[in-house]
């Protein structure tokens, strides 16, 4: 049962922080093409308190799917699977530190009048740090239902005539 409950949680808080690291990769063109004050807004207003509440997700799905990889120490194909997805997920977090926080950090104290002259560079690694961010998560979704489809076999299923 133990198993069944991290799975679920890990499954869920994965799902829901590559969900909106997707959304971050579906607003990029667009996000892109506005002017500086406009990002300016965008970025102060539409996304803020996202960093506590997504990374809350992004941890919960971090060591959920640290602790399925313990229970899964002994099934050795969806050990390897979730081990992926931990790695994964564990890369998204450092590049969401490395690339993403620290533009977050500039970004809060800006205003129109005080724009720097290159605001492209910080806009750059805030947009293109969110895309490796959603792709390491995506890929780490990707290897946990690998890791539940390694764990069901056709012998447990039941065929019915």
């Amino acid at each position: 049962m133990m198993l069944k409950i991290v799975r679920f949680l890990s499954l869920l808080f994965t799902s829901l922080i590559a969900g909106v690291g997707f959304c971050h990769v579906l607003e990029l063109p667009n996000k892109m093409t506005l002017p500086a004050t406009t990002w300016l807004n965008v970025q102060q207003s539409l996304y803020r308190g996202f960093a506590i509440k997504a990374g809350s997700i992004e941890i919960g799905a971090i060591v959920s799917t640290l602790a399925l990889l313990f229970l899964l120490r002994k099934q050795r194909m969806s050990f390897v699977w979730t081990l992926i997805a931990s790695v994964c997920l564990v890369a998204g977090f450092v590049v969401f530190f490395s690339m993403v926080y620290p533009v977050n950090l500039l970004v809060e104290n800006w205003t129109a009048t005080s724009l720097p002259t290159n605001w492209t560079n910080a806009r750059d690694r805030w947009e293109y740090g969110h895309a490796i961010h959603a792709a390491f998560f995506i890929f780490g979704l990707v290897a946990l239902i690998l890791a539940v489809l390694a764990d069901t076999t056709t012998d447990r299923v039941q065929h019915r005539t």
